[in-house]
Parts: structure tokens; sequence; C-alpha cells
């Protein structure tokens, strides 16, 4: 007879517990902090719902906090097998993202240079450019459904449990990434990865014209469309064995390392040329007009000049002499004054250097805006 200590342990066994406690483990011995049971606000439901673990790496790069971070689902099912059926990619269809990416900053530097047009695709190709392989690798085929089918009959099921695990992640991104905001004051970055992990097997199921490819397999990717707070969000959803985890952990150090430069890199090119562009000059506007305007006011008032409102101070780039204009609503003869002030041009530069990290010279110039 099997003592009743024996009996509770081996059926406890049974579910995803033991698996959450195995993942923990792994991913702390890899260096990974992790979170477990994470609770957060499904908005579209009204009701909370609950992330099995969390993890995340972080390394700070001029000043900003680099995250990369793992939200992972565990699953697990002795009687059940997890099959995804799929046919074959058109990386050609306009109406999917193949390359999802889903990262937030509280940088404003940073937090443009996310905004500019094919940042995912440039993001996934660096990264594999430099290592990093099947934590951003390209789906094997369209995974389009999943069925949990019985181990030994083959029987479908149904997708509630694949579908659930699924969901959850997508929804939890999208709180974790609308919460941040609100949380964190330290200059930071956070990059997310969504892992599906079911301790039992894989099965592909690649349906084609004439038959049905089946095969055993350790992860493949899913791309998931899906509506998060009324707009249409892609997102990449790893699916991935308990026994293949363990191989792929080396892969996601690595895609840390490579956030932490490509992170720091998408700093740098800001910063080349960035008076240049007015788009790229009015990221950081406020900040130069913060620490110039009482000194500007001072002097303006010194010279007989009106009342500055910080507003009006501006930037613009003067393509004849090369060189970046303060630009204020001042009378010429009060800009001349301006300009002939050496003391005042000083601080001016080390403010766009402070700034916008500018070394040389610059001028004032009038800006009526009637």
């Amino acid at each position: 007879m099997v003592a009743v200590k024996d009996r509770y342990s081996q059926q406890i066994k049974k579910t995803g517990f033991v698996l959450e406690y195995q993942v923990t483990s792994m991913l702390r011995a890899s260096g990974w902090t992790v979170i477990s049971n994470k609770y957060y606000e499904d908005d579209f439901e009204e009701s909370v719902r609950e992330i099995d673990l969390l993890a995340y790496k972080v390394s700070k790069k001029q000043g900003v906090d680099v995250y990369t971070t793992l939200l992972i689902s565990c699953k697990k099912s002795d009687t059940n097998i997890w099959a995804l059926l799929g046919r074959d990619l058109n990386l050609g269809d306009p109406n999917v993202n193949w390359w999802p990416f889903h990262a937030w900053s509280n940088s404003k530097v940073i937090d443009f240079q996310l905004k500019q047009a094919m940042i995912g695709k440039k993001y996934h190709n660096d990264l594999i450019a430099g290592g990093v392989n099947g934590a951003l690798s390209m789906p094997y085929c369209e995974v389009f459904a999943f069925q949990e089918m019985n181990r030994e009959s083959g029987k479908p099921q149904n997708d509630k449990n694949i579908f659930n695990s699924v969901i959850s992640l997508i929804k939890a991104q999208a709180y974790e990434m609308g919460a941040l905001s609100s949380r964190k004051k330290k200059l930071s970055v956070y990059q997310f990865n969504l892992l599906s992990i079911i301790d039992s097997d894989l099965i592909r199921l690649t349906i084609g014209d004439n038959e049905i490819e089946e095969e055993l397999i350790s992860s493949e990717h899913y791309i998931s469309r899906y509506i998060i707070k009324k707009k249409e969000s892609f997102s990449r959803v790893r699916f991935l064995t308990f026994n293949y985890l363990k191989e792929c952990l080396p892969d996601y150090d690595r895609q840390h390392q490579l956030n932490c430069a490509w992170f720091d890199e998408l700093i740098n090119d800001y910063f080349k040329a960035p008076l240049k562009d007015i788009d790229k000059s009015n990221v950081l506007l406020e900040e130069f007009r913060n620490v110039v305007y009482w000194d500007l006011l001072i002097v303006i008032k010194k010279i007989g000049g009106g009342h500055l409102e910080k507003a009006n101070i501006a930037l613009g780039w003067d393509s004849a002499l090369n060189c970046p204009r303060v630009e204020l609503a001042e009378s010429g003869a009060v800009i001349d004054g301006l300009n002939d002030n050496q003391g005042l041009k000083q601080f001016i530069k080390s403010a766009l250097n402070k700034v916008y990290r500018y070394q040389g010279e610059f001028i004032f110039e009038e800006n009526i805006p009637f």
C-alpha cells in the first residue's frame, strides 16, 4: 500500500507546479531573476489573470537599464500531446508581420528610435546576424491552429489549454508594457519574449494539398494576430518542450548580451547629427529649454529684450553655415546682442553638448512666428 504522503507527492507531479519549479531552477542557474505567479489585470474581461513565470536579465548601457524579459507559461499533460497545425509560409503576405517586436522604454531617445519604420525587422536581422538562433528564428511553417490530442489514440480533444497559454502570454505582455510607464522611474528599456513550455510531446502537422506531414519537434514559433485594446497586434509565441529548455537557455543569454549592444547602438545612432533632423531635435527640445531658459532670460532682459517664454525657444539647422540655430522670438538687435555675448554663447555650447552631444559653433537667430 502506498503511503499517504507518497500518494500526494506522486499526484502533485501530474500538475504544472513541479514543472514551474524545475523551469525556475534552470533559469536561476543560468543567471536569470525569476518572479513566480505574477498577476495582471485583463482589462478586456475585467478580471485578474496570472502568468506562471516572469524572468529577466538586466545590464546598464549609457545610463539606461536594459532588460531582456521572458514571459513564460508552463503546462503539463501525461495523457495528451500538443499538435500545431501549419501550412507553408508565405513571407510575402502583406497581412502578416513576420518580425513582431515588443519593447518599451521611458528613454525619449530610445522610444523615438523604436518608432522608426521596420524596426522589428531590423532587430531580428541584427540579432540573428549576431548569433541568436532559435530565440528569433523564422517559423518552419505558418501555424494557424492547435489541438491537444490523446497520446494513445490520437483523438483530438480541444485547443483550450493551448489557447489559454497563448492568450495569457499576449495579454500579460500588453499589461506589462502598459503598466511600466507608471511604475518605472529609472531610465530603462524592456524587450519581451513569450515562451509556452509544455512538459509533453510537441507535434507539428503541416497540411498540404495531398498529405499531412507529421513531425515530432522540440520548438516552433507561432506568429499570433490578436486584438489588444481595440488595436491589431502581432506577437511571437515560442512553443518549447521542457526537455529542450536547458539547451535553449544559452541562446537567450546571448540575446541579452546582444540586446545590450543593440540598444547601445540605437542610442549612438540617434546622436549622429540629431540637430540636422527636426524630428530628432524635438525629442530632447524640452530638456534643452530647461537647461538654457533662465540664463537666456536674464541676458535678454539686460540687453533690452522682451519677456522670453520657454516654449518660444526653438532649434533649427543653418545649411549655409553648417551649424545649429537657437531660434528666439526677439528683434534683430537683441539677436545681435546675444551673438556678441561670448559668455552666453559658451554656456549654450555646453548645453548643446550636454543634451545633444553636439560640439561646435551655433548662432542665435530671429524666429518671429507671425
